[in-house]
């Protein structure tokens, strides 16, 4: 776990996932990581298609896969419930980002691009 300033946050690196945290975490984050990272990527496709209007109706027609490949890593920040992908690259000024309401990542609100 390091320190990111650019972040304002402390960060693991798993799976190409980056976990955030406001604090540093006391307890042993492993597990919760190794099943969040699971079960994002178990239900990459549902927050694919939670997030696939709204991405259309700026950058046209896109596929799941164009999307897949354009999101970049994503930075999970558990405290918080909030998904937020900085590298995104549809264009090079906004910020894609969710909050999910369970560690499974079933239920999804509140998808904003913002910039």
């Amino acid at each position: 776990m390091e320190f990111r300033k650019d972040l304002g946050q402390y960060v693991y690196e798993y799976e190409g996932l980056l976990f955030a945290w406001d604090e540093e975490p006391e307890e042993d984050i492993q597990n919760t990581v190794e099943s969040l990272a699971e079960n994002y990527f178990k239900n990459l496709d549902v927050i694919i298609d939670f997030m696939l209007s709204d991405i259309k109706e700026i950058y046209g027609e896109v596929t799941v896969e164009d999307v897949k490949e354009k999101l970049g890593k994503p930075v999970i920040d558990y405290n918080n419930g909030k998904v937020t992908y900085y590298e995104q690259s549809f264009d090079d000024c906004h910020i894609f980002e969710f909050e999910f309401m369970d560690d499974a990542f079933e239920d999804l609100q509140y998808f904003s691009i913002d910039g």
